[in-house]
């Protein structure tokens, strides 16, 4: 048996410590070479054009395009498998039952602090889009939300209508006994004469016989010639506003107070719940976007690739497509925290983004002509 003193000796010798350390890294590298040996299992997010599934069972998009790309330039073998929930990717990816995710993945704070990101993939942001509400039932129902808008003006004015009838009639009363056919002799005249007379219809049937009516007719000729141009003028600007808003980009003020849609767990969600915006939650998005069609929202929330893409597809001429962002973000593959994929995929990722042929093949699967 080797005595102590002789065993630490051996353990201390520089020469043992460095074959001890080549085999630890001979037996890594061999596991690690063992384990890249097995197709990777590639997540794909089930959202057009990014990744979806042909009707031959086939995947295709333009983030799987990219992915297949990198994987020749790295020279690994994988296997995609369709995810249609978010949720489901970032917890397989915690679990690490993917090796990597790809498709409409946007890098957010709350995916930041569960998984990892490449290198931007594509340039995203979230964006809006609303109904385009055409014809005369649309017309109506906008006049409808504009009279509503200034229902306090209006009340004022049947308000100091009731008044000037009121008053004129109660100037009056002394003539009553003459029996002038065109005094006004009732409250129901009075109110009368005030209501045409702010129509500027004047009829002349119901006119003033005393001083005290006549003064009362003059201030309410020139007050309701006032009211009359306020009130009308309001809504015209009103309405106007209206049709140059609806062409214009919303903003994150104009959600406010609307019925909002947006499909669960996506970058459009997360943008709702940090904002505390209620929203109705879908499982997918042509899901959302058909409510919307269908008047049960107001607007949809979404990443503007899917959603610009979805709707030249389906929903041209009934919904408005985004025009613009309401924040800007980008998108790339998930992966694992830690993942020793990381630096090989954003090598590759770097220059092929890069290219002009992949700007080409991306603007394509977009209908983007530059």
């Amino acid at each position: 048996m080797m005595p102590l003193s002789a065993l630490l000796r051996l353990l201390a010798a520089p020469t043992f410590v460095r074959r001890l350390a080549a085999a630890l890294a001979f037996l890594i590298s061999a596991g690690f070479a063992v384990a890249q040996e097995a197709p990777l299992r590639v997540a794909v997010y089930d959202a057009p054009p990014y990744g979806h599934v042909e009707p031959d069972g086939s995947i295709d998009g333009v983030s799987v395009d990219l992915w297949r790309r990198v994987a020749e330039n790295l020279g690994c073998e994988y296997h995609l498998v369709p995810v249609a929930q978010m949720e489901e990717i970032l917890q397989g990816l915690e679990r690490k039952d993917y090796d990597a995710a790809i498709g409409a993945i946007t890098i957010t704070p709350a995916r930041l602090a569960r998984v990892d990101f490449s290198y931007p993939t594509h340039r995203s942001g979230v964006a809006v889009a609303t109904r385009q509400d055409v014809g005369p039932m649309a017309a109506f129902m906008s006049y409808g939300a504009v009279i509503a808008e200034l229902a306090p003006l209006i009340a004022l004015t049947f308000a100091l209508l009731i008044v000037m009838g009121v008053a004129m009639w109660l100037a009056e009363r002394p003539m009553r006994p003459r029996n002038h056919e065109s005094a006004v002799d009732t409250l129901r005249d009075g109110v009368y004469w005030a209501v045409v007379t702010m129509t500027t219809v004047g009829y002349g049937d119901k006119t003033p016989k005393t001083a005290a009516g006549r003064i009362i007719a003059v201030l309410w000729m020139l007050a309701s010639v006032a009211l009359i141009s306020i009130l009308s003028t309001s809504i015209v600007s009103r309405m106007t506003a209206e049709r140059v808003v609806g062409g214009l980009r919303v903003t994150e003020a104009d959600l406010a107070g609307k019925r909002l849609a947006a499909v669960a767990h996506s970058s459009g969600a997360e943008y709702l719940d940090e904002r505390h915006l209620r929203y109705a939650p879908f499982d997918d998005l042509a899901a959302a976007v058909t409510a919307l069609d269908r008047g049960q929202a107001d607007g949809i929330v979404n990443s503007i690739g899917a959603l610009q893409y979805l709707l030249a597809a389906r929903f041209k001429d009934r919904i408005k497509a985004p025009q613009g962002v309401l924040e800007p973000a980008y998108m790339a593959i998930a992966l694992p925290s830690g993942s020793p994929l990381k630096k090989s995929l954003d090598e590759a990722l770097v220059g092929i983004t890069a290219s002009q042929e992949w700007r080409q093949i991306e603007d394509g699967y977009f209908g983007r002509q530059e």
